[in-house]
């Protein structure tokens, strides 16, 4: 994936290569966001090294450190050593922090403990429930972050590969973007079992007309509209999907046949024999977390790094459905992560077209790495051990392609109830000729046509 060019006309690229900073244009309304501790120090020093080599030695933006303590004087006055831009230091409030009052504290350490015993990452941590909670909710909202148009978070001990020249905020003005990421992966499934199910909760509460961008992060199995639409689970594509329904109506036909004959079975295609072997054995379908044929394919960016308004996340809409997470419990009773949450709600109220993929920005964090090679990106310095995520498995940059082609087209739904009727109509033809069940071939004559 990383070798492939990701480029449309719903989004693209705002630079290729390099051209000179113009450091005398304008500014956004715009700063970085790190939270942050004490002890984390040096992981921070190293991420403003980096991000001042790359980019803000050109632009001067604005750093705010953010901190459930109080900063000490060395970290203050160490971190104002590594860059010329302004830098300020905030205090989170402890009720912002900290979980509400009337959590009942035993049943929230027996969550928590029982996360640990189950084996969750980061679930039997206490400070990393209140920091994604934090993230999710709260961070748009202190005084030092809420003054600002748009935020850049920075984690301690990120590196990034490439010079970026441009000035990222006014380019994503320009095009009415809201929301930029630079990875997208899959989450682990048993640190959020319950998030879908209470987006999905909010959403049909509030009759909520989701964006284009909400298919970016479901597996959506509406392929077909009527009565037997459930026959056809998770078959997408419309020559699998009839070909399936010729032979349910080959075996519904047999199965009506009052008397049937040796002569019926001899001219029974076998394999639609062994068919009916298995459906008379096969278990129902089970699903974890499904409503109305969509699941949640477990996709998020990665919000280590994301380029945002703040308003997206200030707005009634998404405070709304922050407040209704709050109030499930699940950022305790499960490990809700930020990104996830910022993700399904990126999906609820955005279109594709309001996203940025900075595939031009080289990025680590942690093992997770992202470095461009093919046309994009400026002075790149990609690790000698280099191996990008969007090689790996567990990447969903695929889907990010596929749905912001050029030659994207939306899947439409099979009538059944019209394919039904038709299709019926000609296997009865078929066999009062003399034809044989299972090899009436009536779609795949239709296809051979250009009928379908």
């Amino acid at each position: 994936m990383s070798e492939r060019i990701i480029s449309s006309k719903i989004d693209a690229p705002f630079q290729l290569g390099c051209k000179a900073p113009d450091s005398s244009q304008s500014r956004a309304n715009a700063g970085f966001v790190v939270l942050a501790r004490n002890s984390e120090l040096n992981d921070v020093i190293k991420s403003i090294k980096s991000m001042e080599r790359h980019f803000n030695q050109w632009y001067n933006y604005p750093w705010i450190f953010l901190n459930d303590e109080e900063f000490n004087d060395d970290f203050k006055t160490t971190v104002q050593q590594y860059t010329n831009a302004k830098v300020e230091f905030g205090k989170i409030p402890i009720e912002e922090w900290n979980f509400k009052s009337n959590v009942d504290k035993q049943e929230f350490n027996e969550y928590i403990h029982g996360q640990g015993d189950r084996g969750i990452m980061y679930g039997n941590l206490e400070s990393y429930h209140k920091m994604c909670r934090f993230y999710s909710g709260f961070f748009y909202k202190h005084e030092l972050v809420s003054k600002l148009d748009w935020y850049w978070r920075v984690e301690p001990d990120v590196e990034f590969y490439c010079d970026l020249t441009y000035d990222p905020f006014i380019e994503m003005e320009k095009r009415g973007k809201k929301y930029g990421f630079t990875v997208l992966i899959h989450e682990l499934y048993y640190t959020i079992p319950g998030l879908f199910r209470e987006t999905r909760s909010f959403i049909n509460k509030h009759n909520i007309k989701v964006g284009s961008a909400w298919n970016l992060f479901i597996h959506d199995s509406k392929y077909t509209n009527g009565i037997n639409q459930n026959d056809y689970d998770n078959i997408n594509n419309k020559f699998e999907i009839l070909k399936e329904l010729e032979e349910n109506i080959n075996l519904e036909i047999f199965l009506k046949l009052k008397k049937k004959k040796e002569k019926h079975l001899k001219r029974f295609n076998p394999d639609l024999l062994k068919k009916l072997t298995r459906l008379s054995t096969k278990k129902p379908s089970l699903y974890e977390d499904r409503i109305d044929r969509e699941e949640y394919n477990l996709c998020h960016f990665w919000s280590n790094f994301e380029i945002a308004r703040t308003d997206l996340f200030t707005s009634p809409e998404y405070q709304n459905f922050f407040n209704h997470l709050e109030q499930s419990g699940g950022f305790y009773k499960e490990r809700w992560g930020d990104a996830p949450i910022h993700s399904l709600a990126v999906g609820m109220m955005l279109d594709l077209k309001d996203i940025h993929y900075f595939r031009d920005i080289g990025y680590r964090h942690s093992t997770i790495k992202h470095c461009p090679n093919v046309g994009v990106g400026c002075r790149c310095r990609c690790p000698s051990n280099h191996r990008d995520i969007e090689d790996s498995s567990s990447t969903c940059m695929n889907k990010w392609k596929e749905l912001t082609s050029d030659t994207f087209s939306p899947f439409e739904p099979i009538d059944l109830e019209y394919w039904e009727k038709e299709i019926t109509k000609r296997v009865e033809i078929y066999l009062a000729n003399g034809g044989d069940f299972g090899y009436s071939n009536i779609v795949e004559t239709l296809y051979e046509q250009g009928k379908l």
